[in-house]
């Protein structure tokens, strides 16, 4: 595998990553707000609750959407082709 291969190779799985961060936002999201909650003894206003969650969730939809814009031009960046 050459340098070309392996570049695209690694572009190929930031893309991919940053699909599956985006589709399992949600998920990672709460599993971070059961963190946050366990941090405070398991008791939080519901409206600070929903607070956390929401930004929980955007913080991981705005990681997937980096990665996966980053990926997919690295993949379209090395598979230009020339005419």
């Amino acid at each position: 595998m050459g340098k070309k291969g392996l570049r695209l190779l690694i572009f190929s799985i930031i893309f991919i990553l940053g699909i599956v961060i985006l589709m399992y936002s949600i998920r990672l999201g709460e599993n971070e707000l059961s963190g946050i909650m366990k941090a405070h003894g398991g008791s939080m206003d519901t409206n600070t609750y929903l607070i956390y969650l929401e930004q929980s969730i955007t913080k991981y939809r705005y990681i997937g959407s980096i990665l996966s814009i980053l990926g997919g031009l690295g993949v379209l960046n090395i598979t230009d082709v020339k005419s």
